[in-house]
Parts: C-alpha cells; sequence; structure tokens
C-alpha cells in the first residue's frame, strides 16, 4: 500500500503536505481489548454526551464534549464538527464545523480523515471542491491501514481522471482494497473493466459486479443495470438491474429507468411510465431528474405542454446545482420560449451549468464568444469553452475548436480534427483531409480514419478513398480496382459525385483502358442523380460531340444547371462559351460567371475575371492586385499574366526587372507556367537580349515541372539546332514523350508532325514511314492518314483501292474523318448507296466537311423539293457550326431558291461566311452592294 501511496501523491498530487506522526494509539482505540483505562472513560464520557444529547440536556452535552476536546479526544472532535454542520451547538464552542473537523484529523483519527476527504470531494457548508485535497486525504487514510480509503480515491480516479493512466491506478487501489476485502472495490474494478478502452473486458466487469452486490454492496445493482444498458446491450438485463437498483433506493436507477422509457431505449416509449419513475427519482434527491421532468413538461410529453411546470422544475433543478436544469432553463431564456427572452441570463446559466460539466452549456458558450453573440468577441475563451465541451463528450466541439485555432496554428488545428474525426465527426474528417492536401502533408493515419468511416456505409469517406486511390495520395499506391469499388459503394450511399469521378477515369484512360462511352454512361448517370460535376463533364461531351452528338445547346443547358449548383468549372466553361458568342450582353455574362467562380474560391478563376475587371472598368491596378492576391499553386498562370502587365508598362512603379524577378521566382518556386513565359521570353528577347540556350533551358524546366506542351518547343529546338546541337533523334524523341504524355499513339503523333510540319520540317517520306508503323499497331489516324497519301499521290504512286482499304480500315475503328474520305471516295467513283452511307455515318459524328459534301451533293444531283429539303438541311448544320463554306454554300442555295434574290437570310449567312475570311462570300457581297446601287 505505501508504493500506492507513492504513485498517487507523486504522480498526481505533486506539492501535498507530509503526514504528521501519529499520537498513542490508546486515544484512537479500535480493539477493545487493548483499551487503556482513560481510553474507556473518553469512550464513557462520549456516550453519555449522547445520551445527554436525547434528553435535550445541551448544556452537559457540550460540558462532555468540550472536556474530550481538551484533551484533544479525536472522536468528540469530529462530533463537534457534525453538530456544528446540523446548526446545533456553536453558542456552546469556538470555531467552525471544518475547523473541528481538521483538528479531529490532525489526530490520525481515521473517520475524521475521511469525513474531511469526503467533504472536500463534494463540496458544500462553505467548502469548495477540493479534488487535490481528498486525495491527500484519503491518501493519509491509506497509510494509516484504511483500505476502504483506497476504494474512495479509485472512484475519484475513474468519475474524475477518465483517461488510461487514471484507470490504472484506479485499478490497482480496487484491487488492494478488494484483496482486504471491501466489496464496494469489487464494483470499482468492474467500472475500471466497463470503461477503460486499454483494459476493457465487458465479461470481467459483470462478473465484478455480481460478485460486489451478492457480498453486500447493493449500490452496485446500478452498475450492473448501465453495463446491461450501454456497454453490453441487454434491455431485460438492465431493466431487471435498474429495478433492483431502485429497490434498494438508487435515484440513479430510477432516473435511468425513466430515461429508458422517455427515449423508447430497447422499450416501447411510456411517457407515463417515465414521469412516475423521474418523480420518485426526486424524491430520492435526484438532481437529473428535475431537469427530466421539467423537460417532458417543456415538450408536452405525456403531459400537457406546460412552461410554467418547465421552469419550477428547471429552477428547482438548478437550486440543486443539476447542470442538465441550469442548460434546459438557459435554453429557453436563449429562444423565449415559455418565458421573456434573456440572453443575458441564458448566458449565465449557461456558464453555470458548464463550470460543472455540462457540455452542451459549454459549447452554447463557446459559440457566444466566438460569434459574438451576447458575449464580446473572443478567440480564446471560445477555444477553452469548446474543448470544455469536446473533453466532456460533445464530440462536435472538437471540430469547432479546430476552426478557432485554425486561424493561428495548423498543427493545433489538426489534432482537434483528428480527435473529432476519431469520435465519429464527419465534418472534422473533411476539414482534416483539406488541411492535409492544402499543407501537402502525407498522413498516413488518415487513411485508417477514412477506411473505419467508410466501414461504417459513410459516402464522404469511400468517396474520398476512390479519389486516394485514384490519384496515389497519402503514400499509397494508385490502384483502378480499389478507386472503382470505393466510388462505386460511395455511389451506393448517395454520393452523387462518385459517378462522375469513375467516369473520369475511364475518360483519362490512366488506371484503366480508356472508354468514352464508359465514362458518358458515368457522367449521365450522375447527371441524372443531380451532381454538378457530372454535369460539367457531360456537357463537355455534349459542347465537342465525344460519343454523343455534338449539341451546343444541350451543353450550355447542362452547364447552366451545374453552374446553378456552384460547380466553378461549369462557370468557368459557360463563361467561356458566353465571350465566344460576341456579343456585349454575352460578354457581360461572361464576366459575372468568372466573378462567381473566382468568389467561390476558383482561383484559376482570377486570370479571366481580371481581364473582366480592365475590359470593364480600365481599372488595371485592381485587376493586377486581384492576380497577386491568386497567386500559387491553383492559378500558376496569374503570375504570368502580372508580369505581361508590367512588360506592357500597365503598371506603374514596376519595371520589366521585376516582372523578369517575379516570373524566375515563381518558376524556381515551382510554376511550370512562369517557366514556359521566361523561355518565350528569352527566345523573342523580350526582356534582355536574345538567348536560345537559356530559352531551351527554361522550356526544359517547364516539361519538368509538367508543362508537356513545351515538349513541342524542345522538338523544335533539336529540330533547328536553337541553343542546342541540333538533333533530329531528340526532337522525334521529345514528341514521342509528348504523345505518351497525352496517351496517343506514338508512331502516329510523330507521323502527325512530319505531315503537317510542326515544329520539324514536312516530310511525307519520313510521315509515311512512322504511319505505317501506327498502322501495324491499328491505330485509326494513321490508317486514315495513309488513306490521304496514296490517294492524292503524296510522294508515292496513286493506289485509289490501297487509299479505300486505309478508309476503310479507319472508319469501322470510328475515325470520323475516314467514313468521310471514304464516303467522298465511294462518290467519286458512282457508288453512291455506299458513298452516302459512309457520309452519314460521319455526319452522325458531327464531322462539318460531310455536312457539306452531304448538302452539295443533294443540292447537285436533283433538283426536286425533297432533294433541296436536304441539302438545305445539311449545310444549316454545317453553317450553324460556324464553317465559312458552309455557311457560304447554304446562302447561295438560298438565293438560287428565291430567284436569286438577296433575302435578309441570304444576307446574313454570306456576312457570316465573309467575316470567317470566305473570299467567295466577300465577293458575292460586292456583287450585292453594286446591285443596291
Amino acid at each position: 500500500m505505501k508504493l500506492i501511496v507513492f504513485v498517487v501523491l507523486f504522480t498526481f498530487l505533486s506539492g501535498c503536505n507530509s503526514i504528521q506522526k501519529p499520537v498513542a494509539p490508546h486515544l484512537l482505540f479500535h480493539q477493545p481489548n487493548d483499551v487503556s483505562t482513560d481510553a474507556l472513560v473518553a469512550q464513557s464520557y462520549l456516550l453519555l454526551s449522547q445520551e445527554a444529547y436525547r434528553l435535550k440536556d445541551y448544556d452537559y452535552e457540550f460540558e462532555l464534549l468540550n472536556e474530550l476536546a481538551d484533551y484533544e479526544y479525536g472522536p468528540a472532535q469530529l462530533e463537534i464538527a457534525k453538530k456544528l454542520l446540523k446548526g446545533h451547538g456553536k453558542e456552546y464552542v469556538h470555531g467552525t464545523p471544518l475547523e473541528w473537523a481538521t483538528k479531529a484529523a490532525e489526530r490520525d483519527y481515521t473517520p475524521a480523515i475521511l469525513f474531511l476527504a469526503q467533504w472536500y470531494r463534494y463540496g458544500g457548508d462553505g467548502v469548495d471542491v477540493d479534488l487535490k485535497e481528498a486525495m491527500n486525504l484519503y491518501a493519509r487514510a491509506i497509510e494509516l491501514g484504511d483500505y476502504s480509503a483506497a476504494t474512495e480515491l479509485g472512484y475519484i480516479f475513474i468519475r474524475h481522471w477518465r483517461e488510461e493512466k487514471g484507470y490504472e491506478t484506479a485499478q490497482q487501489l480496487f484491487a488492494n482494497a478488494a484483496y482486504h476485502g471491501d466489496v464496494k472495490a469489487l464494483c470499482g474494478l468492474g467500472i475500471v473493466y466497463r470503461e477503460s478502452q486499454k483494459l476493457k473486458d465487458l465479461e470481467k466487469a459483470a462478473d465484478y459486479f455480481q460478485v460486489s452486490y451478492v457480498r453486500g454492496y447493493k449500490e452496485c445493482a446500478f452498475e450492473l443495470g448501465y453495463l446491461y444498458h450501454r456497454s453490453k446491450p441487454n434491455t431485460q438485463h438492465a431493466l431487471r438491474w435498474y429495478q433492483v437498483a431502485a429497490k434498494n433506493g438508487s435515484r440513479d436507477a430510477l432516473n435511468n429507468l425513466g430515461m429508458m422509457y422517455n427515449n423508447g431505449d430497447g422499450v416501447d416509449i411510456d411517457y407515463s411510465r417515465a414521469k412516475s419513475y423521474f418523480e420518485q427519482a426526486v424524491e430520492l434527491g435526484s438532481r437529473l431528474s428535475f431537469g427530466n421532468l421539467g423537460s417532458l413538461y417543456e415538450l408536452g410529453k405525456g403531459v400537457e405542454q406546460d412552461y410554467d411546470k418547465a421552469v419550477y422544475w428547471y429552477q428547482k433543478g438548478v437550486d440543486r446545482q443539476d447542470a442538465q436544469s441550469m442548460h434546459n432553463l438557459g435554453t429557453l431564456y436563449s429562444l423565449g420560449s415559455g418565458v421573456e427572452k434573456n440572453r443575458e441570463k441564458a448566458l449565465s446559466l449557461f456558464e453555470q451549468a458548464a463550470d460543472l460539466g455540462n457540455r452542451f452549456s459549454a459549447f452554447n458558450l463557446a459559440n457566444a464568444y466566438y460569434y459574438a453573440d451576447g458575449k464580446e468577441q473572443n478567440d480564446e475563451l471560445a477555444l477553452e469553452y469548446y474543448l470544455v465541451s469536446a473533453r466532456a463528450g460533445y464530440a462536435p466541439a472538437f471540430c469547432q475548436a479546430a476552426e478557432v485555432a485554425l486561424k493561428d496554428s495548423w498543427t493545433l488545428a489538426r489534432s482537434y480534427f483528428h480527435e473529432g474525426a476519431k469520435l465519429g465527426q464527419e465534418t472534422c474528417l473533411k476539414s482534416l483531409v483539406k488541411g492535409l492536401r492544402a499543407n501537402k502533408e502525407q498522413d498516413i493515419p488518415i487513411v485508417g480514419l477514412l477506411k473505419a468511416f467508410a466501414n461504417r456505409d459513410v459516402a464522404f469517406a469511400n468517396e474520398m478513398l476512390g479519389h486516394i486511390y485514384q490519384f496515389g495520395e497519402f503514400g499509397l499506391f494508385r490502384s483502378f480496382e480499389k478507386a472503382q469499388a470505393f466510388y462505386l459503394k460511395a455511389a451506393e450511399l448517395g454520393a452523387v459525385n462518385a459517378f462522375a469521378n469513375l467516369g473520369f477515369l475511364y475518360e483519362q484512360g490512366d488506371l484503366v483502358e480508356q472508354n468514352l462511352d464508359t465514362a458518358a454512361s458515368f457522367y449521365q448517370k450522375a447527371a441524372e442523380l443531380g451532381s454538378a460535376l457530372g454535369k460539367n463533364y457531360l456537357a463537355t461531351f455534349y459542347l465537342n460531340g465525344v460519343v454523343v452528338k455534338k449539341d451546343r445547346t444541350k451543353a450550355v443547358e447542362l452547364y447552366q444547371e451545374a453552374a446553378e449548383l456552384h460547380n466553378t468549372a461549369a462557370l468557368i466553361n459557360l463563361g467561356d462559351i458566353y465571350l465566344d458568342y460576341g456579343s456585349r450582353d454575352f460578354q457581360l455574362k461572361a464576366c459575372a460567371l468568372f466573378k462567381k467562380a473566382y468568389e467561390l474560391g476558383a482561383k484559376r478563376a482570377a486570370v479571366r475575371h481580371s481581364r473582366c475587371v480592365v475590359e470593364q472598368t480600365g481599372d488595371i491596378k485592381s485587376a493586377y492586385q486581384l492576380l497577386e492576391d491568386s497567386r500559387g499553386q491553383d492559378c500558376s498562370l496569374c503570375v504570368v499574366k502580372q508580369a505581361e502587365l508590367i512588360l506592357n508598362k500597365q503598371i506603374e512603379g514596376k519595371s520589366q526587372l521585376e516582372a523578369f524577378g517575379m516570373l524566375q521566382n515563381a518558376a524556381q518556386a515551382g510554376n511550370a507556367a512562369a517557366a514556359y513565359k521566361l523561355a518565350s521570353l528569352y527566345e523573342s528577347g523580350g526582356i534582355k537580349s536574345q538567348d536560345l540556350a537559356l530559352a531551351f533551358n527554361w522550356y526544359r524546366t517547364s516539361v519538368t515541372l509538367g508543362e508537356v506542351d513545351a515538349l513541342n518547343k524542345i522538338a523544335e529546338f533539336y529540330w533547328a539546332g536553337k541553343g542546342v546541337d541540333k538533333s533530329e533523334d531528340d526532337a522525334v524523341e521529345a514528341i514521342s514523350q509528348l504523345a505518351k504524355a497525352k496517351n496517343f499513339n506514338v508512331a502516329s503523333f510523330v507521323g502527325e508532325h512530319f505531315y503537317h510540319g510542326v515544329n520539324v520540317d514536312i516530310d511525307l517520306n519520313k510521315a509515311r514511314y512512322y504511319f505505317m508503323k501506327a498502322a501495324q499497331q491499328n491505330d485509326g489516324i494513321a490508317l486514315n492518314s495513309l488513306g490521304v497519301i496514296y490517294r492524292d499521290g503524296l510522294r508515292v504512286a496513286v493506289d485509289t483501292e490501297l487509299a479505300k482499304d486505309y478508309f476503310e480500315r479507319s472508319a469501322h475503328l470510328g475515325v470520323p474523318d475516314a467514313m468521310h474520305n471514304l464516303g467522298a471516295l465511294n462518290l467519286s467513283q458512282n457508288k453512291e448507296k455506299d458513298g452516302l452511307e459512309w457520309l452519314q455515318r460521319a455526319a452522325e459524328k458531327q464531322f462539318v466537311k460531310s455536312y457539306i459534301l452531304l448538302g452539295d451533293y443533294y443540292a447537285s444531283h436533283d433538283a426536286n423539293e425533297e432533294s433541296m429539303r436536304k441539302a438545305v438541311k445539311w449545310l444549316k448544320l454545317a453553317a450553324d457550326e460556324k464553317a465559312p463554306d458552309g455557311m457560304y454554300k447554304l446562302a447561295m442555295l438560298l438565293k438560287k431558291q428565291n430567284r436569286n434574290q438577296f433575302t435578309i437570310e441570304v444576307q446574313m449567312w454570306l456576312k457570316a461566311a465573309a467575316s470567317g475570311g470566305h473570299q467567295a462570300a466577300v465577293s458575292e457581297l460586292k456583287v450585292f452592294e453594286l446591285q443596291r446601287e
């Protein structure tokens, strides 16, 4: 026992006073066989004083007690303290009850020590709760051999230090007390095994509770009831043991029985029975039941709603220091429900309840300080009360505490988010994941938390795990199978974006073979479920005609729906479409969308938004500051646009060298766009003299930082020997790397570069060589290009049948260009049926050249009304796609149908074609102007 006392004192009670030496044992008789004559006399005097009290001879009673006290007789000193506490005898003695009890304890009179310890433990009668003093006194009693003190000390640990170290210390104390026969200690051991996470053993807890009860500690029946109520759910056992405890006078058991019937906790809701139990508990002094009774009247459960009675019972609880009654009454005053609204009184009650450990009141008080609602704004006090609430068991308070801490310290906020997440708070989990990403932390334990939530069927956790496996975050390897499984589960649980994310996997073709049809299917599912992300992706497919019929109207409709759901990508995409319309009204609409996207946190909208600011207000300074505020990973172009404003001499006080320094610093910090801009400036001599070697190095840096399109410039520099030794092989390698980065067929991509002279000289022989390699891999684009080469005799002999074979192979692979070429070739060979079939298949894929050729065919093939209708239909489709030749041919066909008159519609299409650079349309408009003259 000495060891335990030592641990308790030095671990938890630093600074306690040393124990006094005991007085002569004959004054503290406990063994009748060893009682001296003086001790017998003292005991007789004490008995006589008790008889005098019975006979109401108070003078004689205190004459005896004072005489014993003069001899420092501990039992008499304690007796005087107890009588004074009852308001009896203060005219006969000097000193307070506390002073008399302390005197008795100083004599090492164990009952006095235990009495005083209990007084400090619970407070009252002028003594504040002082757990350290109580623990110090229990430790003294233990040293004097009273093992019940070890039990009481253990209960302090399990009631007030609900941490593993506290439970472990309590276990030692209870074990020693139980060994010496203290049956209450057996009950305490049961509580340790029920509540401790490390020591938890519910079977062992049940055994200890039952042994304690059987051996005479009847209060342990309540703990058995609580075990089966909360820890090891068994309604019948819980009811049975609560009822046993209630018969033995347990007010807590009566209260909990009331709560079970009040909440329908394993039993049918029965408010009348709940009320009866609460009333019985109140009669036995249960503070909790005052609040519960008040709640029945407040909510009208089983009784007629009566705020007056609710306030009456709450006030009764407040008078008895019941924290829940304080909280409930405070809530009534805060809301003005049944009482006059009084925020000040509400906060006062919340404060009292919080001081008594009520987690909800502590949370309300924290909100008052954080949001300046009845209290002066104070983050320090808000954080303090959020933590009080959290540590009292209200897990959402950890999330709020983290938000407060986040203003000053991500590290501290992270710890609170983590605690809340461990307790099941999804809000904390979301903020934790967001913060870890923003701070680029690879915190692998977050994956364990997410999986724990996922196992509880939390949609967000499943979706986030899908994202993590998709992109390989937090130290995990990328895995399509795992990403797919988590996304599908998330979708099943109602995460509407999960299908959209899964579709993106198939669209990108990175972790799985690209399948645009499957991607579109998932986007459609997501959109139907209301996913803004799915609507945005699907809109892009309709805008570009990817595996669906090209439909700008449908795309705009979907973008608008996604924008209304605050999808920032959709806001930007819709704004870009509006800009294409060209009118002032649509330009204003586009700018409004860019602004909204920016305000919603899309920093990448800053460039567009800043351009709008300049165009609409001319305020270049504000635009520059907007770009400054948005610089970073989410807007890599912001610093580039800032530099361009400076280079264009639009920002006063900023030099070209400063612009160069900004770009260099950004590039060195990992900004690929800044590195690319630096390279272009060195290439053109835009800041200093031209330096192609430095330009090449910066282009290469840009590639390293992720700007793969800079590989085109690398290829160009190698091909032309600009700033680097000329090397065709290195040029081709750069083009090949770009093809791989974009998931293109490498040989076909290289062939396209030689065919069109992109970054290299046109070389049809080399183009054909690479196209042949790609054709062996069944690449559709290469097969179509080979068809063109043999059809047109490009550095080879014309071979129409071989060309046709290549076109047909490519067409069957779904290449619209090949379908068109095959159709046109068939028409040229007078195979109209096959020709029209392939042209229509190309047209179904929105291939504009096919629209025009079909229009030409029907316009020239037959002059009947049906042919003209088809001709107009196909040419109108081409015109709607803003194809200048389509607009011109439509205009000329309409003119012909209107007896060569320049109708308003004819004029409109001619002007549109002319604005697109169509020279025939320009000439036709001149004819029209001459006719008007």
